[in-house]
């Protein structure tokens, strides 16, 4: 078997018939005739939504962390230590385990965004960290101690790893079955948006509810300055899993194959977020966030979620509206780009 040496430009490639993923690797990259415009116009408003850190001061956050009781502070540290985590996951997938996949040079360009902005949200964390405890080592120590995150990122890299593995075969020249890794091309994809969708959502409404007591307002703006490049990564996540079961008939078959498969994968975000919860509101709640709201929450949002991309997940029938109406209001204005420092 051959090896697909990505530096070989000998070969005109035409990127307007080709499927997003698995359809030749992308050589010269050039924007002047795109394959998928919207992929190209969503890359183009994450760029155009760059943002700092150090925009927001924390001065006011460091005294807050201060002052808190147990409870509190248990849910901020915590909170803030699995954003680190999943950030720390989510900025190396899109460079190391798509691009390698990617066809067409607009989906190369966005997943090289994604990337970026990922990282920018890990930095993000430390920046944080950094300004609010007084021995910061000591809080990133704790990611590695603790079972419940430890757990949890297990189950995301499962299938970057699966991905990862026949891509190196791939290019190592080895034997790989075009339809396992159609498959694995999936089902990570249908991980990100497990993480874009789901996770990080219900962590920020751990992150704005505690805003809106008046306490870690720097952490809070600096959060709906997160909130609204992951509003983007989902959008472009639902598209990219929606759009190549539609175009790619590898992608569509595989997405009636593995229905139950990314139907359980997803089921199992969610019961990983309420065994999250029994850890998270184990000293205690806030107002206007305890257990009970944030689970609601989580089946409100989750229910959305698979349902734009074809699955259903039941919630009760009285469930009508979202349990955190402020939420809502605060995706609104995230969404305008209001900048809150």
């Amino acid at each position: 078997m051959t090896t697909p040496y990505l530096y070989d430009i000998s070969v005109k490639p035409n990127y307007l018939k080709r499927q997003m993923f698995l359809d030749g690797n992308v050589t010269i990259q050039r924007y002047d005739e795109l394959a998928y415009p919207k992929i190209s116009d969503m890359a183009q408003e994450q760029r155009a939504a760059h943002w700092v850190p150090e925009e927001i001061s924390l001065v006011k956050d460091k005294a807050d962390y201060k002052n808190a009781d147990a409870a509190t502070r248990h849910l901020f540290t915590s909170n803030l230590l699995r954003q680190t985590a999943l950030d720390s996951f989510q900025s190396k997938a899109p460079s190391q385990v798509f691009i390698p996949v990617c066809s067409v040079p607009e989906l190369e360009s966005l997943m090289n965004a994604w990337s970026y902005f990922e990282e920018l949200h890990s930095r993000s964390y430390s920046y944080i960290i950094r300004n609010i405890y007084n021995v910061p080592s000591e809080q990133f120590n704790q990611i590695h101690d603790t079972s419940e995150i430890v757990k949890m990122a297990s189950t995301i890299g499962k299938y970057y790893d699966d991905l990862h593995t026949l891509n190196c075969k791939k290019h190592l020249g080895l034997e790989v079955s075009e339809h396992e890794h159609v498959k694995a091309v999936y089902m990570a994809n249908i991980a990100s948006y497990g993480l874009e969708a789901i996770r990080f959502n219900i962590s920020f409404s751990t992150s704005l509810a505690q805003g809106e007591n008046g306490i870690f307002v720097g952490n809070t703006d600096e959060i709906r300055l997160i909130q609204q490049d992951e509003m983007i990564h989902t959008k472009w996540t639902k598209y990219i899993i929606n759009t190549s079961a539609k175009d790619d008939e590898r992608f569509r078959e595989v997405r009636h194959e593995l229905r139950k498969e990314a139907y359980d994968a997803l089921v199992d975000v969610i019961d990983e977020e309420k065994r999250w919860a029994d850890y998270l509101f184990s000293k205690g709640s806030i107002i206007g966030l305890n257990k009970h709201i944030f689970v609601d929450f989580l089946e409100w949002t989750a229910h959305n979620a698979l349902k734009d991309i074809g699955l259903t997940y039941k919630i009760p029938d009285t469930m009508k509206s979202t349990p955190l109406p402020w939420f809502e209001r605060k995706i609104g204005r995230a969404s305008c780009r209001e900048r809150v420092f």
